[in-house]
Formats: structure tokens, sequence, C-alpha cells
């Protein structure tokens, strides 16, 4: 997908990263044009956001209506400017053609952990439990009234009660999967891969090995001699 092919009223949500931090910000497509949209104007405290600060990284999500799938654009870049009419817009350009966001991740290690997840500026953050992670993605469990499109950008916070490892991790959800028990789990895409992840899974396989090896190599209890 081309940014030109994205449709009027879309909804889009723009990812600003600078070092490890980010954040989100949710708007809707206005106009298209051959080479760029127009997004609806973002304000704070009465003043339009502006995304022109050197440092940062931009990226933005958006999903097709008719086949539910998620468009991930990087490197976009986006000034503010003032139309013939006197409206304020955003306008994005993006040199690079979309990327379909994977529904598919790497091989995931079990968590089990509880944490937060916050979908938005201003949202209360959900009590979830951390179900998996796996260098690419994570997946929880939270109560199934808590609804969470698929393209949202969530935060998920959670403490490993074993390594004392704390993680706050920006991703992007891809599917969801009812549950018995009116629970739902979110499956989600990691916004970047993170070297401090993929060493705590690398650790967390490397646990599951040796403690199957040691199960295997326990002898039985009353086996004959």
């Amino acid at each position: 997908m081309y940014i030109n092919e994205i449709a009027v009223g879309a909804g889009i949500q723009i990812t600003v990263a600078i070092g490890m931090q980010t954040m989100e910000f949710t708007t809707s497509v206005s106009q298209v044009f051959n080479d760029c949209i127009y997004a609806e104007p973002i304000f704070k405290n009465d003043k339009m956001i502006g995304f022109s600060t050197k440092g940062l990284v931009l990226s933005m999500i958006t999903t097709d209506a008719e086949s539910g799938r998620a468009w991930q654009f990087i490197n976009i870049s986006i000034r503010n400017i003032r139309d013939a009419d006197g409206n304020l817009f955003h306008e994005i350009k993006c040199k690079n053609d979309a990327k379909a966001i994977n529904r598919r991740g790497a091989c995931r290690v079990w968590i089990g952990e509880p944490g937060l997840a916050t979908t938005g500026m201003g949202k209360p953050p959900i009590d979830v439990t951390v179900k998996d992670i796996s260098i690419s993605g994570i997946s929880f469990l939270c109560d199934r009234d808590n609804e969470i499109p698929d393209g949202s950008v969530v935060h998920i916070d959670f403490r490993d009660s074993v390594t004392k490892t704390r993680f706050s991790i920006s991703a992007i959800v891809v599917r969801r999967e009812d549950t018995e028990r009116a629970r739902v789990v979110y499956g989600c895409k990691l916004n970047q891969e993170s070297p401090a992840i993929a060493k705590y899974v690398n650790e967390k396989q490397r646990e599951k090995l040796k403690a199957a090896r040691q199960m295997r190599a326990k002898p039985l209890i009353g086996k004959d001699k």
C-alpha cells in the first residue's frame, strides 16, 4: 500500500519515537493527493502539535476497512500547513510503500505475569495478564469488555517476578481471540525490536530447556532395577 491509497476518512495513528520513548496520536485522513495525505489537526492545550523537532522518528499505522488488515508506514515526514481556505492540516508524506503488519511472530515464551496496558493518552490503564513474548511480539489477556481495535498502539508494563526485570513495551494490536470465562487475548507486534527483550526471551528459553533436561534426567520412583 502506498500513502495515496489510504481512503479519505480512514483513521491513522502516528507514533513519535525519540530514543526508547514513544508517544502516539490519533487522527483521520481528510484529503488524499498523489504524493501525500492531509490529516485532521491534532491539538494539545489549544495548540496544534508539530512534528518537526530534530531527532524524532515518525511512523504511521492505518487499518484497511474492507480487509481489516493493518499497514505501517515507516519514516514518514509531517509538516503543519494551512490550505487556501485557511484550514489547518498535517501534511504527511512517505517515500516508501507500507508494510503489512505480520500476524505471525517468532517463537514465544510463556510469561504469565500481571501487568497494565494503556491504549491512549488520558485513558486509564487496563489490568492484564501478560501471556507470552517473543523478539517481535507480545500477547496479553484482559476482560472481554475492553475493546481494543486492530492497529491500536498499546503500552504494556509488567515485571518478571523471577528475574525482577521491569518492562515497558510499545506494541501494535494485530489480532483478538475470545476465550472462556469472559476473557480475551490480544496479540501484538512490537513497535521496534529491542536487544533487552531478545536477551530476556533467550534466557527464558534456556531456563525452559534446562528444566526439561532435568525432568528427563530425574529417576522414576518405583522403577524396577
